[in-house]
């Protein structure tokens, strides 16, 4: 990824789904696990519930059942709670508010991940994720009306701006989101971009626009083995941004 003073990265998730019952977690983490967890300091645990439907095909045709998963989500935050590390039975993912790069985050993620498979050699994934919102908010003074296609095709890819194009610039556009689903076979990705606008129903008044990234893929896998496969993710999601963006953003980010 090209390297920038500054970034518009509000939210970064790396996630790792569990096979059930690959990882038996009841009470609270090994000491390898907090080990891992060093830098996360503020500890609490947290009771969730997850309900999970099947569809299974009987002579009588398809039945549906429906069952209630109780666990508890162990959490290690840092001291300004901005990033924090949730490990249970189900998953374990890495989150931050304030994005200090790929490979510290990479580092940490497998770090965790790594002591779980020590501890619990049986672990299998199931599902393997990153997710990178970006809110692309600039600081022009002037805000309001003529918030169109036309004034953000100054910073976003005009590729990515023909519903903004469709609706009138009159200043009472309230909300315009669109998303793309893209299938590799395992391998999927998700896009979200355009005005969310915090203050709707209102017309939107903000100079705010998202772009929301998110890979995954949906196969078993052991922890040893995900490594290539978060850089691809990550690989995809800065060649999403930079695509996404023009030379004008580009410069006001500082290359």
């Amino acid at each position: 990824m090209a390297h920038y003073e500054r970034n518009f990265i509000t939210q970064v998730i790396a996630r790792a789904d569990f096979l059930r019952d690959s990882f038996p977690l009841i009470q609270f983490p090994g000491e390898d696990i907090a080990a891992a967890c060093e830098g996360f300091p503020v500890r609490n645990s947290a009771n969730r519930v997850k309900n999970e439907v099947r569809v299974e095909k009987t002579v009588l045709g398809p039945v549906k059942d429906t069952r209630t998963i109780n666990f508890v989500e162990h959490n290690f935050w840092t001291e300004d709670k901005l990033r924090r590390v949730a490990v249970c039975s189900e998953y374990m993912f890495l989150e931050e508010h304030v994005y200090g790069g790929y490979e510290e985050l990479r580092d940490t993620f497998f770090g965790v991940l790594d002591a779980i498979a020590a501890q619990y050699p049986a672990v299998n994934i199931v599902r393997l994720g990153m997710r990178y919102i970006n809110e692309i908010k600039l600081p022009e003074p002037e805000a309001g009306l003529g918030l169109g296609a036309d004034f953000w095709q100054n910073y976003v890819n005009p590729l990515l701006l023909g519903g903004l194009r469709f609706a009138a610039n009159d200043g009472a556009l309230a909300r315009h989101m669109c998303s793309t689903e893209l299938n590799y076979g395992t391998d999927r990705a998700t896009i979200k971009y355009g005005l969310f606008n915090t203050e709707y129903p209102k017309p939107n008044r903000r100079r705010e626009f998202v772009l929301d990234v998110d890979t995954y893929c949906q196969t078993r896998m052991m922890p040893g083995s995900v490594t290539g496969k978060l850089n691809d993710f990550h690989s995809a999601a800065c060649s999403v941004f930079e695509t996404a963006i023009t030379d004008k953003l580009r410069d006001w980010m500082g290359r």
